[in-house]
C-alpha cells in the first residue's frame, strides 16, 4: 500500500491528537513501519527529547495547578494530550478509561482516579490478562463496583456482572447464575476509601465451588479470571472494542475474527495494535475520515496546532461537548460515535472554535509563514490554514464555501485580522474538522 501525506495523516489521526505538519514529514521520512514502532514504543517522531512537566510545575490561566482539585487533573491531562512525546499511550489510557469505566461522581478520591490513569498509561499497552487482574485490586474500581461488601453469604455482584459484560465477554456470553457464582470468587477483598489500602480477609471469602461459563472449581480472583480468558467470545469482543476506538465504528465480522485472532496469539495490546496499524485494511480509503473525534481529541488537536497557552476553559468546553475526563456517565463509558455530535455538543464545538479563535493572537494571524505565497488567491489562505490546523482532506464544498468568505471577507482588505479569524473558525467548525 502506498505511503503518502494521506496514509500517514491518516495513521497519526488515530494515534495521536492531530497530524501537525512537522510529524506528517516526519512520518513520510521514517516509513509506515518506523513510524508505527516509534508510536508504540512512544518514541517521539520529529526526535524531540522535551519531557513533560510534573503536574506541580504546569500553570493554566498563568497559575500553577492544586493537587487537591480533581478540576486541575483534568488540565493537567490536557497538557499531557498537548506535550507528550508518546500521544499513543495517552489516547490508550484514554481508551482504557472508557473501559474500565470509574468515575469521581462516587469514587470520592483524587488519588484513586488519577493512580488509575497512571496505571492504563503504564500497563495499557501490555498484556491484557494482566491489566484485569490489577483493575479487580484497583481502589478506583473496588470503591467504584461496592468492593467492600462483596463477603461471604452476602456477595455483591456488581464488579462480577461488569468483568463480563463490559470488561471481557460483552452481553450475551454469560448467564445471571454465571455472574452470581463469579461474585462469590472474588469475595473478602477490601480497599480503605481513604488510604487506598487493598487487603484479604480470608474469613470473609467464599470458598464453596463455584460452576462458572461451564467451568467447576474453587475459584478465587485470579482463577476465576483464567476462566474468563478460556472463552471464545473474550478476543472477539475486545477485537470490537479496539476496532470501534481505533479504526471504524461497525467492523466487519472478517476483520474482527482477524484482529481476534490476533488478539488469543499475541502477549499484549501494543502488539495487537502494531499488526493492526501495519496492515492495509487500515487504510482503506472508506475507513479514512470515517470517525468523529472525541471531545479530548478535538479539544486537544485544536490547541497542538494553535500552540495556545493553557486554561482551565478548555477542559470546560469538552465537558460540555461530552466527555469530562475522570467523569464517565456510567459503568459503561462514554457510548462515542453519532452521540458525540448531538446538539447541544455541537453546539460547544462550535463555541470552542470561536473562543480559541479569539485568543490567537494578531501576531500569529499576519506572520509571514502563515500566509500563502500569492496573497490574493482565498483557495491557498484556506489550504495554507487547513494544513496548520492538521486538516489534510477537505471536501470541495468546504473549500469552496470558505474560500468564498476569505474572498469576500479579508483577502483584499488592508484590515485582515477579523477575517481571518472568522475563516479559522470555519475551519475548525467544518464537518471534516469533526473527523478523523
Amino acid at each position: 500500500m502506498a505511503w503518502t501525506v494521506k496514509e500517514a495523516s491518516h495513521l497519526l489521526n488515530r494515534t495521536t491528537f492531530t497530524a501537525t505538519a512537522d510529524e506528517v514529514n516526519a512520518a513520510l521520512m521514517l516509513g509506515k513501519e518506523e513510524t508505527v514502532r516509534r508510536l508504540i514504543a512512544g518514541e517521539s517522531l520529529t526526535d524531540n527529547e522535551q519531557s513533560l512537566l510534573a503536574f506541580d510545575e504546569v500553570k493554566a490561566d498563568g497559575k500553577l495547578l492544586k493537587v487537591e482539585q480533581m478540576k486541575d487533573y483534568e488540565v493537567y491531562w490536557l497538557y499531557r494530550m498537548l506535550n507528550t512525546q508518546a500521544p499513543l499511550h495517552e489516547k490508550v489510557a484514554l481508551f482504557w478509561h472508557g473501559h474500565f469505566a470509574t468515575s469521581k461522581r462516587k469514587v470520592n478520591n483524587v488519588s484513586f482516579m488519577v493512580n488509575q490513569i497512571d496505571m492504563f498509561r503504564e500497563e495499557g499497552m501490555g498484556n491484557f490478562k494482566d491489566l484485569v487482574l490489577k483493575v479487580g485490586k484497583d481502589p478506583a474500581m473496588m470503591e467504584w463496583l461496592d468492593a467492600n461488601s462483596n463477603r461471604k453469604g452476602k456477595p455483591n455482584e456488581n464488579y462480577a456482572r461488569e468483568v463480563m459484560e463490559l470488561f471481557t465477554l460483552g452481553i450475551g456470553n454469560y448467564t445471571e447464575d454465571d455472574i452470581k457464582n463469579a461474585a462469590k470468587a472474588f469475595t473478602g477483598w477490601t480497599v480503605n476509601n481513604n488510604t487506598g489500602d487493598v487487603k484479604f480477609n480470608k474469613k470473609n471469602h467464599d470458598e464453596s465451588v463455584k460452576k462458572v461459563l461451564g467451568e467447576q472449581g474453587n475459584f478465587n480472583e485470579t482463577t476465576i479470571v483464567d476462566v474468563l480468558f478460556d472463552q471464545e467470545a473474550l478476543p472477539l469482543f475486545m477485537a470490537t472494542k479496539l476496532l470501534k476506538f481505533f479504526a471504524v465504528d461497525n467492523p466487519s465480522t472478517e476483520w474482527v475474527a482477524k484482529v481476534g485472532a490476533d488478539f488469543s496469539s499475541q502477549k499484549t495490546i501494543a502488539d495487537v495494535l502494531q499488526n493492526l496499524f501495519l496492515s492495509d485494511e487500515f487504510y482503506k480509503p472508506e475507513y479514512q475520515l470515517a470517525l468523529i473525534k472525541t471531545p479530548a481529541e478535538y479539544t486537544a488537536g485544536v490547541l497542538r496546532t494553535l500552540n495556545l497557552p493553557l486554561a482551565r476553559t478548555f477542559t470546560n468546553y469538552m465537558a460540555r461537548m461530552g466527555q469530562e475526563l475522570y467523569y464517565p456517565p456510567d459503568v459503561a463509558g462514554w457510548r462515542g460515535g453519532p452521540t458525540w455530535l448531538m446538539s447541544s455538543s455541537i453546539l460547544a464545538r462550535y463555541q470552542f472554535a470561536q473562543n480559541v479563535s479569539k485568543r490567537v493572537s494578531t501576531k500569529v494571524l499576519t506572520a509571514k509563514e502563515n500566509q500563502p505565497e500569492n496573497k490574493d488567491d482565498a483557495a491557498e489562505w484556506v489550504f495554507l490554514w487547513a494544513n496548520k490546523l492538521g486538516l489534510w482532506e477537505i471536501s470541495d464544498t468546504s473549500k469552496k464555501a470558505i474560500a468564498q468568505y476569505a474572498e469576500e471577507s479579508f483577502v483584499h482588505m488592508k484590515s485582515q485580522t477579523n477575517g481571518l479569524r472568522g475563516m479559522l473558525f470555519l475551519l475548525l467548525v467544518s464537518p471534516e474538522a469533526q473527523m478523523k
